[in-house]
């Protein structure tokens, strides 16, 4: 009988160890259990993407089905990666945070590529090329950014658009909205006087209301758009600059720029 009970409990133990060994973690830094997979779940690729910022994602007449540049970029990589994508439609306050606690594998939110983002987090080599524009009602007597003064200039919250105007004093009354779809809306309201925005959104805006808009000002500075990973998902980043650089090269990205915007912004990049 205590043969019996040693023999079960050094088989026990044997049997926990299997386990702690199976389950101790990912050394490619994706969160996943499973260290021979490049992604969190095996299979799929989770792209996070804060949906209503057209026409790089927004959603369908249907109000469900996601469709946009980036929507289809990122359908185009986890393709070529042999993933399934799933979409993680996130309000863009938290869209990073959720990234450093592996909600999802990575962002592909039209993310401008700033020294910032670079300190914390991978980001990958341009994919889009943008800068932020002053898109203002036709007749308006704004002429320039440097003439807001006394105005008010409609910003999506916590964007690069945002960020500028925080860091250059124009005088003007900084309006802030958690989508850049509400920006407009009051534009088109009367409501503020002003959007500044990515010109990738701009243009989008133009080509729906080209009688209605003028682009009075754009930055001097380039803001290239990029992936977003979490630091230390090395062989995803490296797996995402194969794909972008292949659908650069099949003329993949090509058409999906032309399909939205008439016009390829991804020429010389890559």
């Amino acid at each position: 009988m205590k043969l019996k009970k040693v023999l079960a409990l050094t088989l026990t133990a044997v049997m926990m160890f299997a386990f702690a060994a199976c389950g101790g973690g990912s050394s490619s830094g994706n969160g996943s259990a499973d260290s021979d997979s490049l992604t969190l779940n095996e299979g799929k690729l989770k792209v996070a993407m804060e949906i209503g910022y057209p026409p790089m994602e927004y959603f369908d007449k249907d109000g469900t089905t996601p469709i946009g540049f980036d929507v289809e970029m990122s359908k185009a990589i986890a393709d070529y990666l042999g993933l399934e994508v799933e979409y993680v439609d996130v309000a863009w306050d938290g869209i990073f945070s959720g990234l450093d606690s592996d909600k999802y594998d990575i962002v592909c939110s039209s993310c401008s590529i700033t020294p910032e983002r670079q300190k914390n987090y991978l980001m990958t080599e341009p994919y889009v090329q943008n800068r932020i524009e002053l898109l203002v009602p036709k007749g308006s007597d704004i002429t320039s950014l440097d003439n807001v003064q006394g105005k008010s200039v409609a910003v999506q919250a916590e964007t690069t658009c945002d960020i500028y105007l925080k860091d250059h004093d124009k005088g003007c009354e900084v309006m802030q909205y958690d989508k850049v779809i509400n920006c407009f809306d009051e534009l088109k309201a009367n409501r503020v006087d002003a959007v500044l925005v990515d010109s990738v959104v701009a243009s989008y805006y133009l080509g729906e209301d080209e009688d209605k808009y003028d682009v009075v000002w754009e930055g001097e500075d380039a803001e290239p758009l990029g992936i977003t990973l979490k630091k230390g998902n090395t062989q995803l980043c490296e797996k995402i600059e194969e794909a972008l650089d292949a659908l650069a090269a099949d003329g993949t990205t090509t058409e999906i720029a032309m399909k939205y915007f008439g016009d390829d912004i991804t020429d010389g990049l890559r």
